[in-house]
């Protein structure tokens, strides 16, 4: 039996993995602490990235606390902004966590500044728009939508292919967390090609971007807040 069952629930998915080994299993056959429950956030931002302390859940086991700011939900980033702390407590930068939403997280010193959350991802399945792309359209309606996102919904309603309606949707997002990444270094965790591109776009703006991967990130975040708790064996 394992010490302790790491979970994470996005929409009606669920994934779960033994702890501390880390291997993904089917059933709960432990402790469960989960990321994405409906537990109360932490809404004093600035914050510590690694919270210290868990919030027991209403049918047992424990919830990772979220992260809310001026009315933003921290949407799952919270264990991979903890995850990335845990690696790196010294780092100053900002995190870009991509997934169903994308966080754009401003890190110092092992505490969370600010965040802003965008919605890309769900406003690209909401119009049906596939991830087989051509990589030229979708760079080239990401500078065009860089330079002139105020004029996004026209380009989304004329244009006619994957690439295109990324490159726009995901400029439009670049251009509105400026504020975030000029003159920053960047880690993009993330998995799938809206990450890929949003890595391409940054480093296209000279912006230094390194890469993370998400699971590492999720798992090593849910153990720090584990350890900060005290364990829940």
């Amino acid at each position: 039996m394992a010490e302790w069952i790491a979970a994470e629930k996005r929409g009606r998915n669920v994934r779960m993995w033994a702890m501390p080994e880390g291997a993904p299993v089917e059933d709960a056959m432990g402790t469960v602490v989960m990321v994405g429950g409906d537990g109360a956030p932490r809404r004093a931002v600035p914050c510590k990235a690694i919270p210290e302390g868990l919030v027991p859940g209403a049918g047992g086991g424990f919830l990772f606390p979220a992260l809310e700011w001026e009315g933003q939900p921290s949407d799952g980033a919270e264990a991979r902004i903890a995850g990335f702390a845990a690696r790196d407590d010294r780092w100053d930068g900002v995190l870009c966590i991509v997934g169903e939403s994308t966080v754009w997280a401003h890190i110092s010193a092992g505490e969370v500044i600010s965040f802003q959350r965008f919605v890309t991802a769900r406003l690209a399945a909401a119009i049906d728009v596939s991830e087989m792309w051509d990589d030229i359209k979708l760079r080239e309606a990401m500078a065009d939508a860089m330079a002139r996102p105020e004029r996004l919904a026209a380009y989304v309603a004329r244009a006619g292919d994957a690439g295109t309606l990324w490159g726009a949707l995901l400029g439009a997002e670049l251009a509105a967390a400026k504020p975030y990444w000029l003159g920053q270094q960047v880690v993009v965790i993330g998995e799938g090609r809206a990450a890929e591109a949003l890595a391409g776009g940054l480093a296209g703006q000279g912006v230094p971007v390194m890469r993370a991967d998400d699971t590492d990130m999720v798992l090593e975040g849910m153990k720090a807040a584990v350890a900060a708790h005290g364990g829940v064996a």
